[in-house]
C-alpha cells in the first residue's frame, strides 16, 4: 500500500492567540465547509513525507477528514491511499 500528499488550498481565520483555524477546503476547485473542527494536535503521518505539521480531524459534509498544516513551508495537505493497480496513480 502506498500514500500520497494532496496539496489543498485552506481558507483559514487566524486569531489574536496565534491559533490557525481552518474554515474552508478548496479541493480540485471546488468549495469544502468545515463544518467543526474534531482535533487538533502535532502529528506527522509517518507515510508521506512531512516536516513537523499540525493534524486538523475536521468534519466536511458529515464525514470525518484529516488535513494537515506544515508551518515551516506554509502548505495544507491531506493523505490519500494510491491505487497501485491504477496507471493513472503514477
Amino acid at each position: 500500500m502506498t500514500y500520497e500528499r494532496i496539496p489543498l488550498a485552506v481558507q483559514v481565520v487566524i486569531r489574536r492567540d496565534g491559533s490557525i483555524v481552518p474554515q474552508k477546503v478548496m479541493f480540485e476547485k471546488t468549495p469544502y465547509h468545515i463544518t467543526s473542527i474534531v482535533s487538533v494536535k502535532r502529528f506527522c503521518p509517518r507515510i508521506v513525507p512531512c516536516i513537523a505539521p499540525v493534524e486538523y480531524t475536521v468534519v466536511i459534509n458529515g464525514i470525518l477528514k484529516r488535513i494537515y498544516y506544515e508551518s515551516d513551508t506554509n502548505k495544507w495537505f491531506s493523505v490519500k491511499e494510491r491505487n497501485e493497480n491504477d496507471p493513472q496513480a503514477y
